[in-house]
């Protein structure tokens, strides 16, 4: 006869696992299986959905500074261009005196790429919320993953353009030796694969309670 701890103990284990037995054609149970996820899963996706969310934003964040604010290329500590203007500092008043940028081909093309990452990885942050909300339990990711993916092909485009055309679009005589990239296209390039990354990330998230 079991004693009144041995009891508690059986009943405590047989609480914490759900199994299914697995039968062959004559119907006899060859093995079980284990359906209950572990306890620390949960905890373990929640990590995973805290930790997406924040590198999004932060991804998000970047990509912003780095279409719209200057210093993509510098000349000097006085002279910078971005994909919108070319600025001069000025000694006297100590500030920045910018002009719109000349347009061409090359330089309209990297606009419009650093434009639809950005406006990519944003639907993709929406649409991330709004699955949260709406979304069946066990469902998958795949339209937010699929718009950050494709904000990390856009902007991976923008900055190769930029990379191999910085002559066309900066439309300068100089030699470019005497200038260098800025943190706004480093800030780019470091885009790229955080949010390809993140997209990956998403297509692999299911939904849980």
């Amino acid at each position: 006869m079991e004693t009144g701890r041995s009891l508690a103990l059986r009943n405590a284990a047989t609480s914490t696992r759900e199994s299914t037995a697995v039968r062959n054609s004559h119907g006899r149970v060859v093995c079980t299986r284990d359906t209950r996820l572990s306890p620390y899963f949960p905890a373990a996706m929640v990590f995973l959905l805290i930790s997406l969310t924040v590198l999004h934003l932060v991804t998000l964040a970047m990509l912003i500074i780095a279409t719209l604010e200057k210093s993509w290329w510098i000349w000097a500590d006085s002279e910078i261009s971005d994909l919108w203007y070319n600025c001069f500092h000025d000694n006297a008043t100590k500030t920045w005196l910018c002009a719109a940028s000349n347009e061409s081909d090359w330089l309209q093309s990297v606009q419009a790429l650093m434009v639809l990452s950005v406006v990519f990885s944003s639907i993709s942050f929406l649409v991330f919320v709004g699955q949260l909300v709406t979304m069946s339990v066990g469902g998958l990711f795949y339209f937010t993953g699929l718009c950050q993916a494709f904000a990390g092909f856009t902007d991976f485009a923008g900055c190769l353009i930029f990379t191999f055309h910085r002559k066309e679009i900066l439309d300068d005589s100089r030699d470019l030796s005497k200038g260098h990239f800025g943190y706004c296209f480093i800030l780019a390039w470091l885009c790229v694969p955080l949010l390809l990354v993140s997209g990956v990330l998403y297509v692999h998230l299911r939904k849980k309670q």
